[in-house]
């Protein structure tokens, strides 16, 4: 063997190591390509809703202009998310300071994609693969990196500025006490279109489909429910929301009535997450991912109680003669009455005689 062939020997193994090394740095850099992106919308005055859905929709448009074939929707999707986050909205009041702020943004960016990316590497490990198809699973990363880093932010801010809070109530009065109903059912009926919007875009890149249908939906919301009503901005926040819900799989929530469901469920989870919420990026993502957690939980619980009470019929026909007796099961309801051998037949459902 001559040292090229040695050489390629172990050249060759370290391949796909390198090309799973390039993507998963990919996946990182489009988380925050779509977090930095939606910042920098969101600094130039542009509402959130807009912003993200904004960000997410020029880059797919981008990405099919240019053919590019390494798009990844999710990625950046979950990393516009991270940049809804508004530090003063989150704290209410703080040091005002560009750079800081800047610098604040591009820490939620970094921890939300480290996030993603060890998510993706070791969901295949974890118990249902981390909730793998759930809606609302992007922000709850998303959700958790902006958090973490407000957190601990203000937590060093504290021990500068004795006087800061760290922990902020906020007014939900908006949220939680005008028209709730209708914020509910606004909510609820994103989540129905994002789903119906779904079925219909058909893409080899995977999910394009959700991802385009929520970003859709959701610039629709944001440009068209402010105008509407006094309450239109909320209600944009609540149609937002419910689209994550919305791009649950199938397999996860496989009716259109438990999309709707779900999207309702969303609603009242992001009334109450506003009272501390708010600020933080993703937490409209986290409330459709706390909704469709427990709706998916609720209904697995009633069809196992289905399951456990079904009446299973314990059918036994004994067919006495005079000199044996032969016993007989079957898993059906119903057994059809014999006489056998001039014998006795008699059809037993539960250990009690039914003749």
């Amino acid at each position: 063997m001559n040292c090229s062939q040695r050489q390629t020997q172990t050249t060759l193994p370290s391949r796909p190591l390198r090309d799973k090394v390039n993507s998963q740095s990919s996946i990182f850099l489009h988380v925050i390509l779509g977090s930095i992106a939606t910042s920098l919308l969101g600094v130039r005055g542009v509402d959130p809703v807009l912003a993200s859905s904004g960000a997410t929709i020029l880059y797919l448009l981008v990405a099919f202009a240019l053919h590019f074939k390494g798009q990844q929707p999710s990625a950046v999707f979950c990393g516009s998310f991270a940049g809804m986050t508004s530090f003063w909205g989150f704290f209410k009041r703080a040091p005002f300071n560009p750079g800081f702020a800047l610098l604040i943004y591009l820490c939620i960016a970094i921890v939300t994609g480290l996030l993603y990316v060890s998510i993706l590497r070791f969901e295949h490990k974890l118990p249902k693969r981390l909730f793998s198809g759930y809606g609302g699973r992007l922000g709850a990363i998303a959700f958790i990196g902006s958090v973490a880093c407000l957190l601990i932010s203000g937590l060093l801010i504290h021990l500068v500025l004795n006087d800061f809070q760290v922990v902020v109530l906020k007014d939900s009065t908006a949220f939680s006490e005008k028209a709730p109903l209708a914020m509910i059912l606004v909510s609820a009926a994103g989540s129905l279109l994002t789903r119906i919007l779904a079925m219909y875009v058909d893409s080899t890149v995977p999910g394009l489909n959700v991802v385009l249908s929520a970003s859709v939906c959701g610039l629709v919301g944001g440009i068209f429910l402010p105008p509407l009503f006094p309450l239109g901005a909320v209600a944009s926040l609540y149609w937002y929301a419910g689209t994550f819900a919305g791009m649950s799989s199938t397999s996860i929530l496989d009716s259109h009535r438990g999309i709707f469901l779900a999207g309702a469920i969303t609603g009242v989870f992001l009334a109450g997450l506003h009272h501390y919420g708010s600020g933080a990026g993703g937490v409209l993502g986290f409330s459709a991912f706390l909704a469709v957690i427990v709706l998916k939980s609720v209904a697995e619980f009633v069809n196992r109680n289905k399951a456990n009470t079904t009446t299973h019929y314990d059918l036994s026909i004994r067919l006495s003669t005079g000199r044996f007796t032969e016993r007989y099961e079957w898993g059906d309801d119903s057994v059809t009455q014999n006489q056998t051998n001039g014998g006795r037949c008699e059809v037993y459902s539960h250990g009690k005689r039914t003749r």
